[in-house]
């Protein structure tokens, strides 16, 4: 049987895009800088640029916009002006018709449950999937607003948390992961310490992928 083909616009160093792959997905990568980590066929591209004209190709299409303007670094650095991509992928997305899913932070504006309106998303952690290492679970709470329902999860916040975030120099932060430990945590070992500060665990998009495929 054919694979499903998937583009994964602001792909990095494709950790959404692993888990797509994992779910049995055909995966294309796009991002604006080169990503020689990204195990995935990858084009170097502006991705809204390339979504226009090539969006039509594909059978379902990812979109990891940059999260900086929508987190809390934004605050902590007010006069910094940052990308906000969501609307506009948005907008590109529902004229092409496809199934999609658009991923960001805590924070976003992003369609975190099903209503009334035909509006769908889902709120992951990596305690849905036993991610973590011994010393902590990893939750990293992401939001998927997509086309297509998908069934929530519970949190299962148990033990101590733990986090890939910053660039992982020596802190005294019992929370924070090294590169060695984050690896094991997320379940992306190819990566470096500052890619996977930017990356999804694939397992979040593994699950949205098996829920994909019976939709085809």
């Amino acid at each position: 049987m054919k694979k499903l083909k998937l583009l994964d616009l602001f792909c990095k160093a494709g950790g959404a895009g692993e888990g797509y792959a994992r779910a049995g997905f055909e995966v294309t990568g796009i991002d604006i800088e080169n990503q020689n980590n990204n195990p995935h066929e990858f084009i170097q591209s502006d991705a809204l640029e390339y979504l226009k004209q090539n969006g039509h190709l594909f059978d379902v299409i990812h979109a990891s916009p940059p999260c900086q303007g929508y987190s809390k670094l934004k605050a902590m650095h007010p006069g910094k002006i940052y990308p906000m991509l969501i609307e506009p992928t948005r907008v590109i997305l529902k004229k092409l018709g496809k199934q999609y899913i658009i991923e960001n932070v805590e924070g976003s504006p992003l369609h975190k449950y099903s209503d009334l309106f035909g509006n769908h998303g889902v709120v992951l952690c990596g305690s849905m999937f036993g991610l973590g290492v011994d010393r902590g679970y990893l939750r990293r709470h992401r939001i998927f607003e997509t086309s297509f329902p998908v069934i929530q999860p519970k949190c299962i916040h148990q033990g101590p948390a733990v986090g890939v975030y910053g660039h992982g120099g020596h802190s005294k932060k019992h929370r924070m992961l090294y590169r060695d430990e984050a690896a094991i945590a997320m379940d992306i070992g190819w990566m470096s310490r500052d890619e996977m500060c930017q990356a999804i665990p694939p397992a979040y998009t593994e699950y949205i992928g098996d829920t994909l495929k019976k939709l085809f």
